[in-house]
């Protein structure tokens, strides 16, 4: 008697087909997700780049004037500054300028915001929002955005940071008075454009992140930014260093770059130029301070200062 075969698939051959399947995933899946990661790093250079095109209209708004990195709840006071939300109500801390109220005008976000048309999303891309933008829960979430952004501003060498002097009780910037390495005495902010001298090497805007003292490697990709950015050695203490194969130090708790998506922090300079950059890159002190000068056998890139 003779028997026909049964139509589908034999035992050995679904294991083969389950082993082609097998090898196929393990070459696909990768590539996805490499795509992905690519097309993530393209869109946050996209968005640095929003964000730089907003601080170059701030600038020629206010004829050249760049804007400040961080404002205290009493300079503005002092200045009787104010700004407000979508919702026309008025961004914290104006108008009491209560101490006790968080300072969310003081970091640049919400001084910024108006010419990226409120897009606060895009400062935040880097997470899933919770939260609609209605009802009240964008004010409520304010802080947030002011804190947390993507991107860093290099505002202590742009713009600059501002406070209340004890003694003048007048607004004052920090380092507009400070000793370099050869005994004089300098302002190394830039609070103009026409005081910065390259501006397709200055840095504007860098993808960072606030770190507790110690090192980091492979961080989330949806780690909480920060406001503020600096270089490698602030003043002169150093802050963060590079280890290497993407991994970094941070000698105190402090701000330093972090490279989403590929390891590599995203910068935005004044010229609205976009790239991602090595970690070692940023260790240059002349990409964050236009005024770093070489002195003696000291080059620019190794400039610092006393605070």
């Amino acid at each position: 008697m003779k028997f026909k075969n049964a139509n589908g698939f034999s035992i050995v051959e679904m294991i083969v087909v389950i082993a082609i399947i097998g090898v196929l995933a393990a070459i696909i899946l990768p590539s996805l997700k490499s795509a992905r990661m690519r097309a993530n790093k393209t869109q946050e250079l996209a968005l640095i780049s929003h964000t730089g095109k907003a601080w170059v209209m701030y600038t020629g708004d206010h004829q050249g004037k760049l804007l400040p990195g961080y404002l205290s709840n009493e300079v503005q006071k002092y200045r009787k500054l104010a700004w407000a939300f979508p919702d026309e109500s008025i961004v914290p801390p104006a108008p009491e300028y209560n101490s006790e109220i968080s300072n969310i005008a003081g970091p640049w976000p919400w001084r910024l915001l108006s010419y990226m048309n409120n897009d606060w999303n895009s400062l935040l891309f880097y997470k899933e929002v919770e939260w609609e933008s209605n009802g009240g829960q964008l004010t409520q979430h304010a802080n947030e955005i002011a804190t947390e952004p993507a991107f860093g501003y290099n505002g202590f060498y742009l713009g600059g940071w501002w406070e209340i002097d004890n003694h003048s009780s007048k607004p004052k910037m920090l380092f507009k008075s400070v000793t370099l390495t050869d005994g004089r005495v300098e302002n190394v902010v830039a609070t103009f454009d026409s005081q910065i001298q390259k501006s397709s090497k200055q840095i504007v805007f860098c993808s960072t992140f606030f770190a507790n003292k110690g090192v980091y490697e492979e961080m989330q990709n949806n780690t909480a930014g920060t406001y503020i950015a600096i270089p490698s050695v602030f003043a002169r203490v150093v802050k963060w260093k590079p280890l290497g194969h993407n991994r970094i130090e941070a000698r105190f708790d402090t701000t330093i770059p972090l490279g989403r998506f590929n390891g590599m922090p995203a910068i935005c300079n004044a010229d609205g130029s976009t790239m991602n950059v090595e970690l070692e890159t940023l260790t240059d002190q002349s990409l964050w301070i236009s005024k770093a000068q070489k002195i003696d056998d000291i080059p620019a890139s190794k400039f610092s200062h006393t605070q």
